[in-house]
């Protein structure tokens, strides 16, 4: 007897599912998809227990015949390509045959759909993979699809599915996607019977982006256009003061369809290259209008991925254009131009940040003075001067090694200060050769260390003079709402503000910092990236982005008695030899590597 068998349509399709339908919000993605190519002017969805329970778009668009409505529930059943040629030269969001049978094949599936024209509609349910009923029904012209029990009989592709604000906050983002591709249709998205998005149809993509993100960062977005022969974009970039810590906040479409692409990421991420430090993010919208044959859909099951025929000319005018922008807008949308209002301290001193300047600047000129300016070059005399990873660190591991150093360790503060090089570097005489401090990291670690050093319950609160509103994207809110309960025990103050914004009333007494919703929604970014090691901790992760934000900059002028008081507390850390980073604060020259330096040895 053979060996191989053709396998039946069912298990067909839910192995296509596998390939599609990854958890709720690809199912919202791939019917929401399909609202759109039937030319819907309003699509609403409704989630229950964040689409674990029941997921349903409802449009009113053409809708279906009931023939169609049938033929759109087999595999390789579409109305969207007939040839090869239209395979090669899509234009629709949605093609994939195996898109409704597939998610059928995984749910209890109905529905229910009219063309306008049509004096009734047809309602069609399936269980599984296998048809229930098909039966003629009064609805409204356009389609609703209701998706339930999601993944009911496939016992270990539901115990993946993870809680219901990780999934909830999973749909959110493809909503938001979706929404800010098409801004002339009327988007809804509601949960749990309570409305969380409501995206009237808007004029222009700076509308809604205000729906979106709100008035205050879109007003931070700087539009951009630009048409050639066989390339058209336009869209928003954000000033580089909206950098943020990862690229998620990259809305790129090709064509109108929502894409993640490699090179078209890194594209826009070199548009932003010295205005911006490395490791940060802008927030752009980048609308690409190609012929359709010079993009291929193809690459992925879910069309998540592109692959552009003829890349090179395409990338460079999306650089040049986003960098063109960013280059337009002058000193107040330079980069550094909100830190530069911010003013780093500490409980015992304050270290003024350089203001922006009043006249008209280029982007590097007001890059000058930015907090994350790197350190000036030393002078031309000092060229051969060893840099830090030739000079032996004074250096310790981490934990209790690192505490067993720091009680063994150098007493800064005891040796003869020499002065400041650039600016960045404080220059100590020690018995057997020079000292070099970073100061910017010698100032995180003795921050980081009043932070971290909060009991839970034993840190005390101070009230904002005025509370803040912290608007956030649908993944960073959830994460905020599962620790809430924590960062209350330390000293903050936040409760929900409707959706996803959060109302901050008090900090720790401790966070001695001007903007506590900064701090707030940068720790809530690294925490993303970093939550699934097995080492994160919030509190430690809070404290190194405090810490980070309100320690004194690099190129700062200090006074012999600032310095003399940083000496001091940096003693008092409970490991004086790194920044919370892990990155070296001091290091060393003996005498004898000096001497020889100069060949005298």
């Amino acid at each position: 007897m053979g060996k191989i068998s053709i396998l039946p349509d069912n298990l067909c399709n839910q192995i296509a599912a596998g390939e599609v339908v990854e958890r709720p919000a690809a199912v919202v993605k791939e019917l929401v998809e399909n609202s759109i190519d039937a030319r819907s002017r309003k699509i609403s969805v409704i989630l229950l227990q964040g689409g674990r329970k029941e997921i349903r778009v409802v449009d009113n668009g053409v809708g279906m015949s009931s023939d169609d409505a049938l033929l759109a529930l087999e595999r390789h059943a579409t109305s969207k390509i007939k040839t090869l040629e239209d395979l090669q030269s899509v234009e629709s969001l949605g093609f994939r045959g195996e898109a409704l049978p597939s998610i059928a094949a995984v749910s209890r599936f109905e529905l229910l759909t009219k063309e306008s024209e049509a004096l009734s509609g047809v309602c069609i349910r399936v269980d599984g993979g296998i048809l229930k009923d098909v039966r003629e029904a009064g609805c409204p012209s356009g389609t609703m699809i209701t998706v339930r029990d999601l993944f009911h009989n496939i016992p270990a592709r539901r115990k993946f599915l993870r809680s219901v604000d990780t999934e909830m906050a999973h749909i959110s983002d493809q909503f938001l996607r979706l929404s800010m591709a098409h801004p002339e249709i009327h988007f809804q998205l509601s949960h749990q019977g309570r409305l969380q998005y409501d995206f009237p149809s808007a004029d222009n993509i700076l509308d809604r982006a205000g729906q979106v993100f709100g008035t205050e960062l879109a007003g931070k977005l700087m539009p951009f256009s630009m048409e050639a022969p066989r390339v058209n974009l336009h869209g928003l970039a954000g000033q580089p003061e909206l950098q943020r810590a990862n690229s998620r906040f990259l809305f790129i479409y090709v064509n109108g369809r929502p894409v993640w692409d490699r090179l078209l990421n890194r594209t826009v991420l070199s548009a932003y290259d010295t205005l911006m430090p490395k490791g940060r993010f802008p927030l752009v919208v980048l609308y690409l209008g190609l012929p359709p044959a010079e993009v291929d859909v193809n690459v992925h099951p879910t069309k998540r991925e592109i692959r552009l025929r003829s890349p090179g000319d395409v990338l460079e005018a999306v650089r040049s254009t986003v960098r063109q922008t960013m280059e337009r807008s002058g000193p107040q949308g330079g980069p550094g131009s909100f830190h530069h209002r911010m003013t780093a301290r500490d409980g015992r001193f304050r270290f003024p940040v350089p203001g922006a300047r009043e006249s008209q600047v280029s982007i590097e000129d007001a890059f000058r003075g930015s907090p994350f300016q790197r350190a000036s070059s030393p002078p031309a005399q000092l060229a051969a001067f060893p840099n830090a990873l030739d000079c032996p660190e004074i250096h310790a591991t981490d934990g209790a090694d690192a505490e067993k150093a720091a009680g063994d360790g150098p007493s800064f503060s005891r040796l003869s200060v020499l002065g400041q090089l650039a600016n960045t570097y404080i220059l100590l005489e020690s018995p057997d050769g020079l000292v070099l401090i970073d100061q910017h990291a010698a100032h995180e670690r003795i921050l980081f260390d009043r932070l971290s050093s909060s009991s839970p319950g034993e840190a005390g609160s101070q009230r904002l003079a005025q509370s803040l509103v912290l608007n956030l994207f649908p993944r960073e809110a959830a994460m905020l709402r599962r620790h809430l309960e924590h960062l209350s025990r330390i000293g903050f103050e936040i409760e929900p503000f409707g959706g996803d914004s959060f109302m901050i009333h008090a900090v720790p007494t401790v966070l001695n910092f001007p903007a506590p919703d900064v701090i707030i929604r940068e720790m809530l970014e690294a925490a993303l990236e970093e939550e699934k090691s097995p080492r994160w901790d919030l509190l430690s992760s809070l404290a190194k982005t405090a810490s980070c934000h309100s320690a004194l900059r690099a190129g700062q002028k200090l006074q012999p008695e600032e310095i003399r008081s940083l000496l001091e507390q940096l003693d008092r850390t409970r490991a004086p030899v790194t920044c919370p980073h892990g990155r070296p604060l001091a290091c060393k020259l003996t005498h004898s590597e000096i001497a020889r330096l100069f060949k005298r040895t």
